[in-house]
Parts: structure tokens; sequence; C-alpha cells
């Protein structure tokens, strides 16, 4: 008999419950590994419009969005695609508590990877004229429709799959045994509150994207508007992954830390 296909979204109230025979959600060394791995997503998405947007103003290009730096030719352009490479293989690697989870993530590091790959005006084959500050003034561009559309498609896969992760996927509570739902603690309900301001960020911001391009195009692009939508989504996605990372210890639950004195115990016990 054929498995029925199950989508990963789920948003009930017992959504996203460890299965018994999931390693990833049973083994202390695999959930600590997995906290590690969520809290340098975080970090890496944190720090990337940063650095960016720094470093964009001490150049004197400041980009009018994150995509702008994509040939940038003084580091930010290597910086802005190693980020999405490393943010895309970060995700593909979290496994999560759940397969749902995993699917969830890899999903989300296939569109990273998009972004990173695929230019949004395309591919640039040649220049046909410099700038004064020695930049491509006329590049020549191959297939600028198709890495446009593959591009912000991707980018806004992206997004929405951040924005659901913070409001469904990490704000889930666990259930007890016997399949009852046990009362979050502090550190628990601190951690929701930070997912759930995160991901109305997260999609605020997108649909700040899209509407501001449509309706205020003019002035949405001389006030760089783009970069700062983008940015706040960034930061929002890197703090809600830094907080699932447990990156505070004020944010951890006992089972955190419990998980966290096993592995570093066995690491002193283990042989150099």
């Amino acid at each position: 008999m054929e498995t029925p296909f199950e989508t990963p979204f789920e948003t009930g109230p017992t959504r996203y419950q460890p299965p018994r025979d999931y390693p990833y959600a049973r083994d202390p060394r695999l959930r600590f590994d997995q906290r590690r791995l969520a809290s340098l997503v975080g970090v890496i998405a944190f720090g990337m419009p940063v650095v960016l947007g720094l470093g964009g103003e001490a150049l004197g290009r400041f980009r009018n969005a994150l995509s702008g730096y994509y040939y940038e030719p003084i580091v930010l352009g290597d910086l802005f695609v190693g980020c999405l490479v490393a943010i895309g293989a970060l995700l593909l690697a979290y496994r999560g508590w759940t397969p749902k989870v995993a699917q969830l993530a890899t999903i989300a590091g296939i569109a990273a990877l998009a972004v990173a790959f695929v230019p949004m005006s395309g591919w640039i084959t040649d220049c046909e004229a410099l700038a004064e500050d020695g930049t491509c003034a006329r590049p020549m561009v191959v297939y600028p429709v198709v890495g446009y559309w593959i591009h912000a498609g991707s980018a806004g896969l992206l997004f929405a799959i951040l924005a659901f992760f913070c409001l469904f996927v990490f704000t889930k509570v666990p259930s007890g045994p016997g399949g009852e739902r046990p009362l979050p603690t502090h550190a628990k309900r601190q951690r929701n509150a930070i997912y759930r301001t995160s991901g109305i960020v997260i999609a605020a911001g997108t649909i700040a994207i899209l509407v501001g391009n449509l309706l205020a195009g003019e002035w949405w692009s001389a006030n760089n508007m783009t970069f700062w939508m983008e940015a706040m989504i960034l930061i929002a996605f890197g703090i809600s992954w830094m907080t699932q990372g447990r990156a505070l210890a004020r944010f951890a639950d006992p089972q955190d830390r419990a998980d966290a004195a096993m592995v570093r115990a066995a690491n002193r016990e283990a042989p150099v």
C-alpha cells in the first residue's frame, strides 16, 4: 500500500512532535549539535546585512538591495555569495527534531543556494564601459528575465519558510509521554515571544518589499528601502535561529542544560 503524500507544513496544536525513533530528537549529543548548528545559521544571517551595509557605505557604493552586492568587486560580492552558500549548506544539514522539520530546512536551504548562484539581473558575460570607480557601468547580461524570476522567487520562498519556522515550527510545545501537553517553561515562553515577533517581522518585511516596489517604486528605490527591509528580515531570521540554538543561556530549558553538560563531560573523558 502506498504511503499518502504528507505536507511538511503543520499548524495544529500537536504540530512537529518528535517521533520515538528519530535520533536527532532522542540523542542528547545530536540535539546539542543541532542547536549549535542553528546558532551558526543565526550568526551568519544576523551579520550579513550589517557587514554588507557598513562595507558598502565605507566604499561609497551602498546598494539599494542586498542583491546589488552580487557583483561588488571588493570583498563584498564574495561575502554576499559566501554567506548565502553557508546558510544554504547549514540549512541542508539541519535535521531538527522531526523529519518534517528537516524537509522544511532542506527546501529553505535549496532556496538560499538558488539566491546565491542566480543573480537578480542575470549573468554578466562582459563589460562595455567602466565607471570612474572602476566598476562596470554598462554590462553585457544574458538571461536577465530568467535570473530575476529565479532569484526573486527563491528569495520569496526562503523568506516564507523562515517566517513559517518562526510562527509554527519553533513555537511548538512538546507533548508529554502520555500525549498530554505540559505547560511551557518560562524560557520557552520567552523564546516563543521572540519567535513570533521575528516571524511577524519577516512576513511584514516581505510584503513591504512587494508592495513598496509596486506602489512607491521611485521613492522606494531612492531611499534604499529594499535593502532596509531585507536587512530587517535577515536580522529577525538571525535572532530567531540564535534563540533556537540557545545562544544565550537564559533561553535554555533544563533539558538543554543537561544535554550541554553531558556533551562537555563526554568531551573531557574522550581520549586525546
